[in-house]
Order: C-alpha cells, then sequence, then structure tokens
C-alpha cells in the first residue's frame, strides 16, 4: 500500500501554490494566509486519492465510481480556482481583491482567536472574591461583542459557500484557525 500521492496531485498542489503566491504579489504573510486557507481542500483531496490507491479487494463499483466522480469534480473546481487566481495575478480587479481579501480573513481569523486566548484570566487560587457589577457588565459586553464576530464570521461563510455554488464552480478555501503554542526560551 503506497502512502505516495501522484505525480499530477503534487504538481497540482505547488502549482497553487505558484499561482496563489503571484496573486497576492508574492508576500509572505498573504501567501501563508491563503495556503492554510486553501489546505483543507487539498487534504480532502489528498484523502479521496489515498481511497482510490488503498481500495479494498471487494470495494463495489459504485463506491469506487463515486469516489472517482467526487475527484472529477474536485478536479473541475480547482482549474476554475486556479484560473481566479491567475487572473488575480495579472490584474488589479475583482479578482484581485477577492484573493487579497480572502488573506485578510484569515489573518483577521487568526489575531482574533488569538485575542481570546490572550484575554483569558490567569487562573488564582487565592481570589474568591465575586465579580462587581462593573466586572459583570465588562465580561457581558466581550461575550456580545465574541458572539457578534462568531456570527459574522459564519454568514461570511455561509455567503462563500453560496458563492462556490453558483456559476462555474470554483472553491475558495475554508479556514478554521489553529494556534501553536510556542515554549517559551528559559535562559538561566
Amino acid at each position: 500500500m503506497s502512502n505516495h500521492l501522484p505525480a499530477s496531485f503534487r504538481s497540482l498542489y505547488r502549482l497553487y501554490l505558484r499561482t496563489s503566491s503571484a496573486s497576492v504579489l508574492h508576500q509572505r504573510q498573504a501567501k501563508k494566509n491563503l495556503a492554510q486557507r486553501w489546505r483543507p481542500i487539498f487534504d480532502a483531496g489528498a484523502n479521496v486519492v489515498r481511497e482510490l490507491q488503498n481500495k479494498p479487494k471487494d470495494a463495489s463499483p459504485a463506491w469506487v465510481q463515486s469516489r472517482e466522480e467526487w475527484l472529477k469534480v474536485w478536479n473541475k473546481r480547482l482549474d476554475n480556482t486556479l484560473q481566479l487566481l491567475y487572473t488575480s495575478s495579472q490584474s488589479r480587479g475583482l479578482p484581485h481583491r477577492i484573493t487579497r481579501n480572502l488573506g485578510f480573513m484569515v489573518a483577521n481569523e487568526k489575531d482574533r482567536a488569538l485575542t481570546k486566548l490572550v484575554k483569558l484570566p490567569k487562573w488564582d487560587p487565592q481570589k474568591k472574591t465575586p465579580p462587581t457589577s462593573k466586572e459583570l457588565v465588562r465580561m457581558e459586553a466581550r461575550r456580545k461583542e465574541e458572539e457578534f464576530h462568531d456570527n459574522a464570521s459564519k454568514a461570511l461563510d455561509e455567503v462563500m459557500r453560496f458563492a462556490e455554488t453558483y456559476g462555474p464552480g470554483l472553491t475558495l478555501g475554508r479556514y478554521t484557525p489553529t494556534i501553536r503554542r510556542v515554549a517559551r526560551r528559559t535562559d538561566n
């Protein structure tokens, strides 16, 4: 059983990375943001390719056909996405603004998740006083603001999914912020 993806799949991913880099004028952070946005799409495609490579001997023809059909649609959508990214790299019109804003969305979500993580209060085992009314109001305002941002993000994701299904069919990526903790250096 081979874990290697076909050369055509790896080539498609490298082509995507080069095209997305050109679409944001080779700006380092924007490149990373777009790569993070489309990575789940390529992971899903890689999973289906691996399923087909490692299909069991008793796999039904219907199962194989459904996977091949999914992969065919996936390839068509990525072709259209590459076309959007290429157009974005050549002109500064609507496609360029779309890719630029997708990168901004990733950065904004990452900042929001990090800010939310940093704002968590430190645990103090001695502190037993109940929060004051002013603190309660502040906590409620933070909760409402966070709820507003979550709802806005979900609404924007829904609009993007509608855009993906309308017209020629392309993919605008998915993004769920992941925050990796970095160990702090302790110089003794």
